[in-house]
């Protein structure tokens, strides 16, 4: 009997293309039928989405006005996700029927989703806007950082133990598509801002989350792709101290006896990301390190001892020539040191001066992603690198990185905005820490071996000026 039953509702649905091409006015009422029925795809061999699909071709703006509206009244969660999934990811590919009426009508309803959607639906329609003529301009552009900014909600208050850290993967979601928006024109001051005076402080309870210390990371990839655009900031000295507190946490003091044998793991991919945007946002505050002496003295003990872990890691590197590394391992891990060392060397200046210009080492292996919009779908999945940069031992005078920087897509978790966040790159990250580390310390860049640019000074050393 249940048979009979399966049978006769693929038949029924099999023939209502035939009615509506011979009767257009039982489109609408056609559509909303099978639009409750696309939830029905796995079991019923895909039918409604093929009817559906067949209705579609015989009158489109209708179609697709009735699938919206289904949308926007419905509190199925799984209906509101199959009609998008139709819409998004089946409608976009027809591009015979892809009018200019057709695509405005995308645009306008996908705009019109976004503030009330979850993270699955947020992931169907995002994909598209960010692929549209919307981007062309930068009125555009600024709208969608918007739409961005409304959902993201960071004008609220901030807890990253709230629902299990869906507060967290909201923000850094929304920001992974807002990040390729943002140029000279449209900037991520309001973003910046954010991170530092709410992810920042936040930093520990967030590495409580599931998977918190590839959220921690990802969140300092972020603010230093956020800092690259930040315009003028009212008070940069409340922000910037908010990075300049972290990145001393991550750069240690020299111990007093300078045992370098017992040199600690750095982190030198979140090293990368702080220094990167401390350098992008202290140069408009440039006394922040002049003002106080004992602050700066500190900080450039702190950059030496670093200098030195930085020059031992990359002649470990270079000893085993790769071997234990991958392909896009062995990418990264040059850019990370010269970027490293190149900021480094602005930063110890006796007045650290903000001149070195480098791209990111994890965006190195981000290819530009050009969509047009109808071929547009859900993002691709980012490779996300996590590491380390090399050099010729100490820290270059001028080194000076390729131009531009790639666009990177996210690929947003299913289901509501949670713990469902993809890793970045954290296990990749602590190979090469396994690999590299131990042999480091064995091969440390002494004061005295390294190239010149050092010099000892009491227990620690400094680079000379």
């Amino acid at each position: 009997m249940f048979l009979n039953m399966f049978q006769i509702r693929i038949r029924a649905m099999q023939v209502l293309p035939a009615i509506c091409k011979d009767s257009k006015e039982y489109v609408p009422k056609v559509t909303y039928i099978l639009a409750q029925l696309l939830k029905l795809d796995e079991s019923d061999d895909n039918t409604p989405t093929n009817t559906l699909s067949q209705i579609y071709k015989e009158d489109p703006v209708c179609t697709l006005k009735t699938v919206f509206n289904h949308v926007s009244s419905t509190d199925d969660a799984t209906e509101r996700e199959k009609c998008l999934q139709f819409i998004y990811k089946k409608i976009i590919k027809m591009e015979e029927k892809l009018t200019s009426e057709i695509y405005d009508l995308l645009l306008e309803e996908g705009k019109k989703i976004i503030p009330e959607s979850d993270g699955t639906e947020f992931g169907l329609v995002m994909p598209y806007l960010t692929a549209s003529k919307l981007t062309k301009t930068i009125a555009g552009q600024q709208e969608l950082v918007n739409l961005v900014d409304e959902k993201a909600e960071i004008d609220g208050s901030f807890d990253p133990l709230e629902e299990n850290g869906q507060n967290v993967n909201r923000v850094m979601m929304c920001v992974d598509f807002a990040l390729p928006l943002f140029n000279a024109n449209v900037e991520s001051t309001k973003f910046t801002k954010f991170y530092c005076d709410q992810i920042l402080p936040n930093y520990y309870a967030i590495g409580t989350l599931k998977e918190g210390s590839t959220l921690q990371y990802h969140a300092l990839k972020q603010l230093a792709e956020l800092s690259t655009h930040c315009g003028k900031l009212e008070n940069p000295s409340l922000h910037v101290v908010q990075i300049f507190d972290k990145l001393k946490h991550f750069m240690p003091l020299p111990p007093e006896d300078a045992d370098l044998e017992k040199m600690p793991n750095l982190d030198l991919t979140s090293v990368e990301c702080l220094l990167y945007a401390f350098h992008r946002l202290a140069r408009q505050c440039p006394d922040f390190l002049t003002a106080d002496p004992a602050v700066l003295k500190d900080f450039r003990a702190r950059l030496t001892y670093f200098s030195i872990g930085v020059c031992g890691c990359k002649r470990s590197l270079e000893k085993h020539s790769g071997k234990k590394l991958n392909e896009d391992q062995q990418k990264i891990a040059p850019a990370l040191f010269e970027n490293i060392s190149s900021l480094i060397n602005d930063l110890y200046y006796t007045v650290p001066i903000y001149e070195c210009k480098i791209q990111l080492s994890f965006k190195s292996l981000t290819k530009k992603i050009q969509l047009s919009p109808e071929k547009s779908s859900v993002p691709q999945k980012r490779h996300t690198p996590i590491h380390f940069e090399s050099s010729n031992g100490s820290a270059p005078k001028n080194a000076r990185p390729s131009k531009g920087e790639g666009i990177k897509l996210y690929a947003p978790p299913s289901g509501k905005f949670s713990n469902n966040f993809q890793s970045y790159g954290e296990t990749t990250l602590h190979a090469i820490h396994s690999c590299v580390t131990q042999e480091a310390r064995e091969t440390h860049c002494s004061p005295a071996s390294s190239q010149e640019g050092f010099e000892t000074t009491g227990s620690s050393s400094y680079i000379a000026d």
